[in-house]
C-alpha cells in the first residue's frame, strides 16, 4: 500500500484527513504546525501528539518528499548550490543566496522544463514531472533548517516553468503565507517568474500573497 504523503497539504486539508482517520480536527493543527512551523523531518519529532496516532502515521504517511545529495559552493560570492533527489529518484536543484542583510532562495517548480530556451541547461532535459506541492515547500524547508539568516526572498525561478505548475506553485505560497505554518514576521518577498508577462500579471491578482510575503525563520 502507497503512503500518504502529508506534506504539501493545507491546514484545512489536514484537518479533513485527521476527521476521516477517527481523529480530530486539532491533530491536523498539530501535523501542520510540526511540519511547516517547525520543519521537522521524522513523525517521532511530534512530541505532543500521542504514541498511537504516531504510530499511525509511520505506518501511513510520510512528511519528508526530499533528500539533500550534494552542496556545492560558488568561487565568486556566498551562494550554496543545493541538489535534492525525489522519492522517485528524480533530481531538482535549489539555491540559497546571501548578500549582505538579504537573503533569497531560489526554489524549483518542475522536474526538468517544456520550454527549452537556448540559454537554459534545465530545457534540455526536457520536462520530467511536475514537482508537488510537498516538494516545493521543502526546499524552502530545508534551506531555513540549514542557514542561519533569516529568509527575506523567495523566487520561484530555479529548475522548471512555475506558470505550468500553477496550481502545487499557489499551494506553496499559501504555506509560505500561513500564520500558524511557515510564516513568522514581516519583512519577505515572494516572486514567480515565468516566461509569459500576461501569466505573471494574472498570478499577481490571483495570490497577492506571491508578491509581498512575510519574513520566514525556524522556530523550533
Amino acid at each position: 500500500m502507497d503512503k500518504i504523503c502529508l506534506k504539501g497539504m493545507s491546514f484545512n486539508a489536514l484537518q479533513s484527513w485527521c476527521l476521516k482517520v477517527g481523529q480530530s480536527r486539532y491533530r491536523g493543527q498539530q501535523l501542520f504546525e510540526w511540519m511547516y512551523r517547525h520543519g521537522i523531518s521524522s513523525i517521532e519529532d511530534m512530541s505532543n501528539v500521542n504514541k498511537s496516532f504516531r504510530e499511525y502515521l509511520e505506518n501511513n504517511c510520510i512528511i519528508q518528499t526530499l533528500e539533500m545529495k550534494n552542496k556545492s559552493f560558488s568561487n565568486i560570492d556566498t551562494s550554496t548550490k543545493i541538489l535534492f533527489s525525489t522519492t522517485d529518484d528524480q533530481f531538482i536543484e535549489t539555491i540559497s543566496m546571501i548578500d549582505k542583510n538579504r537573503h533569497t532562495v531560489c526554489i524549483s517548480s518542475q522536474v526538468g522544463c517544456a520550454l527549452d530556451c537556448g540559454f537554459c541547461e534545465t530545457g534540455r532535459m526536457g520536462l520530467k514531472r511536475n514537482l508537488n506541492t510537498g516538494e516545493i515547500v521543502d526546499q524552502l524547508i530545508f534551506v531555513r533548517h540549514h542557514e542561519k539568516q533569516p529568509i527575506t526572498n523567495v523566487v520561484f525561478m530555479g529548475m522548471g516553468e512555475p506558470m505550468h505548475n500553477y496550481d502545487n506553485v499557489i499551494s506553496a505560497a499559501d504555506i509560505f503565507h500561513s500564520p500558524p505554518g511557515i510564516q513568522s514576521g514581516s519583512h519577505t518577498d515572494h516572486h514567480i517568474y515565468g516566461g509569459d508577462p500576461a501569466q505573471d500579471t494574472a498570478v499577481y491578482f490571483r495570490k497577492t500573497a506571491v508578491q509581498t510575503s512575510h519574513f520566514i525563520k525556524c522556530s523550533r
